[in-house]
């Protein structure tokens, strides 16, 4: 088989697989990926109910997940008798889900297994600290549809951003929410030592800097929002620590004024490509305390309600609209 995801990853743990829609390829990247790291004891698990043969939700097919001996993964007990691999129990987590506790354990055989893991992203990094203890050299996180906070689980980790023929539009537009996904994942950290150290130790959830990173008065509302109207009309940072959504970058690009948005890390970034678009013409930016990166962007031309794409156009697509290296995890 081709090296096509491993080098791309290269040593970064977790590797987070998220998609811009259902059935965009993520449990189809997952399986390459752990065929590429053949000799890595691996690690993973899912946000939502992975590895079966059909989908729960939708009818469609779906890749089973093959692991060798030696693989630890985080699913619900309730999932066990659908395994056909031989495991034994390492550890309890504590989590629980409708399909019952999640508990750790370690594939004794070769085999197919069901994941079912946490669901919340808080609950991801004591799980990825547990994997280590436990031996594994990397995490793989199997994410869920649209959502982007799975990415930002943990530190020293990257991303593949999966997209495909299930998502609405054609290639142009798939291409385009491609391009805007990479954009804010590609925000910058702030230059400034002082905005840096600020952002890092800021607790509240809306706070105001000079981009040198000193504090300024932040007139709010009753609910706690900003007072938009009296922000600065001069070059300012708004720190937003929860989600930068669509009608709050409506709000402020409407003012023209040269504000900075700063969140924890891009995946609070949750403003849809338009909104995201009139900010910036209004001559705003996004800056991220914690930069995250998207290793790859996988490319999936069928489509589960049959509507396929011609594989080519795809990809011409998808490489003319990112930087980012764009695969199709189903080249042999």
């Amino acid at each position: 088989m081709k090296p096509l995801l491993a080098p791309l990853v290269g040593d970064a743990s977790p590797v987070t697989v998220i998609g811009l829609c259902k059935n965009a390829g993520k449990t189809t990247a997952l399986c390459r990926l752990i065929r590429e790291l053949e000799g890595e004891t691996l690690a993973m698990t899912s946000v939502g109910r992975d590895g079966e043969r059909t989908d729960v939700v939708t009818g469609t097919e779906k890749p089973e997940i093959w692991v060798p001996a030696g693989t630890l993964f985080a699913t619900a007990r309730g999932l066990l008798p659908l395994c056909d691999a031989t495991v034994e129990v390492d550890r309890v987590t504590g989590v629980m889900t409708p399909l019952g506790p999640v508990a750790v354990f370690r594939a004794l055989s070769d085999g197919y297994i069901q994941l079912a893991g946490p669901s919340a992203v808080a609950q991801l990094a004591p799980l990825a600290g547990t994997f280590r203890e436990l031996g594994a050299d990397r995490v793989l996180i199997d994410g869920a549809a649209g959502r982007k906070s799975l990415a930002g689980a943990e530190p020293g980790g990257c991303a593949i951003l999966c997209v495909g023929a299930s998502m609405d539009g054609g290639a142009a537009v798939i291409a385009a929410e491609t391009a805007h996904t990479c954009a804010l994942f590609a925000a910058p950290e702030p230059e400034e030592p002082g905005l840096r150290a600020a952002l890092a130790a800021e607790q509240e959830r809306f706070a105001l800097f000079t981009p040198e990173g000193e504090r300024l008065p932040l007139e709010r509302e009753d609910s706690g929002q900003p007072l938009w109207g009296a922000l600065p009309r001069e070059k300012c940072v708004l720190w937003v620590a929860g989600g930068v959504t669509s009608p709050m970058l409506r709000t402020l690009a409407r003012r023209g004024a040269p504000t900075v948005v700063a969140a924890p890390d891009a995946t609070h970034f949750l403003a849809d490509r338009s909104s995201a678009a009139a900010f910036f013409r209004g001559g705003g930016s996004l800056q991220a305390a914690r930069r995250l990166t998207i290793a790859a962007v996988c490319a999936n031309p069928w489509s589960a309600y049959g509507k396929h794409l011609d594989r080519e156009e795809l990809l011409s697509a998808l490489r003319a609209a990112v930087e980012v290296p764009v695969v199709d995890v189903r080249e042999v």
